[in-house]
């Protein structure tokens, strides 16, 4: 699989290139004169192969780093920046909620910015594609050419779900004709933002492979996970909020197709020898990186504690890091000290590093004076790129992973993401059937993750009794314990209501400042967008509030 990944690399390279650093209105810009139509490109297999693996890699990179997942977790009621991070002015507005989160923000621009080089290039494989299927007579191609497309389809709506969750109403890229290089980038109403979604996972629902994700191309599966989400975190004036449809796609397409991994703990260890990528059988999507700098995530790099990060080893300490994204004191205490834990839960421990001993050395005094050694998210550390880290480890019987090629640094950290697991469909689909006023029946599914999470320490911790509203209450807190930092808890705050409440009360940057608002829940235009695309204008295409 790393290997298809290389070899493609260089034309990888090539597409992307162009597309990468450019605004949203030159994404569709005509090819050069000299050059091939852009028809004549996006219609010739040759190019539509690699470009298609091009969009894994694309949306891989998108999530890689401070701009990709780690912006996202911030400001929220689990997750907050610390306290050396703070003083940089302008990302303190990621967690204050105040004049400096604005339409100026370096931050929220290009996190914008990211995802539309992967949305242009998909829509224009879709349209290349569908074009080469439309007059294709042979069954077996046409099939090929179907599973391509299903690909973009589901790369486009991937990037496009988060664009309408965290922005709104945004533009839609949809190309009619290839031989027209200019698209319409207004703003859309979220009826047809969110039907373009739809649109994409339904075809990619029906034409992508099917069973398990081996490689970093989806499958069905994920696309029916992501249906599933479409119907439960659409916003309800789209017209697509609808528990009983995501009832019925979790009970006809996902369930018993994929099982929860025996041990909460080895999901986010690679080093284990059952910990393979793509080989759990609670996966349902993974984002492919790789421990090298051929495609870190660098998450370790934001999460790690400074003060390891300071030692002789730098680097190379795999616990180390800079303090950029830190749990909430609501996200690691217990509930007797005002937290959402319960005695026994081994997700604690596996997601949130309490103890900083390293090399038989028990670090307790911060190396700034602040809190680079309050309790750290735990669930990215890359134990594969530790300085001291043995070739072989005998009691666990595994190599040294053949991903580490690039030396020890926690720069290089990259597990792979587990972005789509069969627990978090389980929670959801327990919801769905909460608010069909099917509660007991709820309490039942939500047992099956907590049987695992507390293991012999389960006696008394099954739900059961819970009212309808409390079923709601307390399954937020069940979703934070088990996703914790895995980058749905934003999008669970907005769809839910809960965002402004929830963060006011737990965050303490946001709680400090107290400015947060219901406008928050979007994140605004960022103001190179206004400027430079001639589909919008600033006086009213900011998000409200901004």
């Amino acid at each position: 699989m790393k290997s298809i990944i290389k070899s493609i690399g260089k034309l990888i390279v090539i597409l992307f290139m162009i597309q990468l650093f450019v605004a949203c209105d030159d994404f569709l810009t005509q090819l050069p004169k000299s050059s091939l139509t852009q028809e004549q490109v996006f219609t010739d297999l040759s190019v539509l192969e690699p470009s298609v693996d091009g969009l894994y890699v694309s949306y891989r990179n998108a999530k890689a780093g401070r701009a990709g997942l780690t912006f996202t977790l911030l400001g929220l009621d689990e997750t907050k920046q610390g306290i050396v991070q703070m003083m940089d002015a302008g990302q303190s507005g990621l967690d204050y909620y105040d004049g400096m989160l604005n339409q100026s923000s370096s931050q929220v621009s290009e996190m914008w910015a990211r995802r539309w080089p992967s949305i242009n290039m998909a829509a224009k494989c879709v349209k290349g594609l569908e074009m080469m299927i439309e007059t294709e007579t042979d069954s077996v191609k046409i099939q090929y050419l179907r599973l391509l497309r299903a690909n973009a389809c589901f790369m486009r709506a991937m990037s496009m779900f988060e664009m309408a969750m965290y922005w709104g109403e945004v533009p839609v890229v949809e190309i009619m004709d290839l031989k027209v290089p200019e698209v319409n980038m207004s703003r859309r109403p979220l009826s047809e933002v969110w039907q373009q979604i739809y649109s994409d996972f339904t075809y990619a629902s029906q034409y992508l492979a099917e069973g398990k994700q081996t490689g970093p191309r989806a499958t069905q599966g994920a696309a029916y996970a992501m249906l599933m989400k479409v119907h439960m975190y659409a916003q309800p004036e789209s017209g697509f909020r609808n528990y009983d449809e995501a009832r019925k796609i979790f009970e006809n397409n996902i369930k018993d197709k994929y099982r929860l991994t025996k041990s909460y703990a080895t999901l986010f260890d690679e080093m284990w020898p059952d910990q393979n990528e793509f080989n759990l059988p609670e996966s349902v999507f993974e984002v492919d990186f790789i421990c090298n700098s051929s495609g870190p995530n660098y998450w370790q790099w934001d999460m790690g504690s400074r003060t390891l990060a300071s030692l002789k080893e730098g680097e190379g300490c795999y616990i180390g890091g800079y303090d950029v994204a830190l749990p909430t004191e609501y996200a690691y205490k217990m509930k007797s000290e005002g937290g959402v834990w319960e005695e026994g839960d081994s997700r604690r421990a596996a997601s949130i590093r309490f103890d900083f001993t390293y090399q038989g050395v028990t670090y307790t005094i911060p190396s700034w004076g602040a809190d680079e050694l309050d309790p750290h998210i735990k669930k990215w550390e890359d134990r594969r790129l530790d300085k001291h880290e043995p070739a072989f480890d005998e009691v666990k019987k595994v190599a040294r992973d053949e991903e580490v090629t690039s030396g020890s640094s926690i720069y290089w950290s990259g597990k792979n993401y587990l972005f789509i697991r069969y627990a978090d469909l389980l929670l959801l689909y327990a919801e769905c059937l909460n608010e069909l006023d099917r509660t007991p029946e709820a309490c039942v599914v939500v047992n099956e993750v907590r049987k695992r999470a507390f293991g012999s320490n389960y006696a008394g911790k099954a739900w059961s009794g819970f009212t309808k509203e409390q079923f709601r209450e307390e399954i937020m807190n069940e979703r934070m314990r088990e996703l914790c930092f895995e980058g749905w808890r934003r999008m669970d705050l907005i769809r839910t209501g809960k965002f402004v409440e929830l963060i006011k009360a737990r965050n303490p940057w946001a709680k400090e400042k107290n400015t947060i608002s219901d406008f928050h829940v979007r994140w605004p235009i960022p103001e190179k967008e206004l400027l430079t695309n001639p589909f919008m204008n600033p006086e009213t295409d900011q998000n409200a509030g901004y």
